[in-house]
């Protein structure tokens, strides 16, 4: 049985060989999520016929990643990030990619609900991981795919406004799954940290 891992290894394989169509636009995000069609269409085409994965139709769950891998029943979503030279950090997701990951759901009715679902029912594993492709735009870099809980802190900021921002050459250390668990709910709390702050200081409470 082939493993996500895996799979990432061939698509990062696959797209050092690929010279990827860019789709010029002034605005950089814009260009990057017009260009990640390019990016998918690629490895669907180049892995179609693959006899240990399958890449689910486009479009099977596309509010929620880029692509869908399908692994003997069990499927992994992806998503695809375009990244620029310049860019300092970039999104990697908010309250739904968390709710995926500790409890499994692809949906999310915000942080309220899930904070309240966490605290009833603290995680001492996660459920599922979720991945990056990370392209790096006009550059020698070579791709990366990675699981969200295994990217080290250096390379993650918290962001109250924008959860989880991503930075350039992405680290990686490993953790079990109740260091994995640990790290996500420590995103969680660092995040709505920021969040109150202004509300904090706006009462006159105790920053930390």
């Amino acid at each position: 049985m082939i493993t996500i891992k895996e799979v990432g290894e061939l698509f990062v394989a696959a797209l050092e060989a690929y010279e990827v169509s860019l789709t010029e636009n002034e605005d950089g995000r814009l260009e990057s999520l017009n260009s990640e069609d390019d990016v998918t269409d690629h490895l669907r085409e180049k892995f179609r016929t693959h006899p240990h994965f399958t890449i689910l139709p486009k479009g099977h769950n596309r509010a929620f990643g880029d692509m869908d891998i399908e692994i003997e029943g069990q499927v992994y979503p992806v998503n695809v990030k375009m990244v620029a030279e310049t860019s300092r950090t970039y999104n990697g997701g908010g309250p739904k990619v968390f709710n995926y990951v500790l409890r499994g759901k692809k949906s999310s009715s915000g942080w309220d609900h899930m904070v309240r679902d966490l605290v009833e029912n603290p995680p001492t594993k996660i459920d599922s991981d979720y991945y990056y492709l990370v392209y790096y735009k006009r550059s020698q870099k070579k791709p990366q795919f990675v699981a969200l809980t295994e990217i080290a802190k250096e390379s993650i900021v918290a962001n109250p406004a924008n959860p989880i921002q991503l930075k350039q050459n992405l680290m990686t250390v490993k953790r079990n799954d109740k260091e994995k668990a640990s790290f996500m709910m420590g995103l969680i709390n660092e995040i709505l940290y920021k969040r109150a702050k202004p509300y904090l200081r706006l009462e006159g409470l105790p920053l930390k």
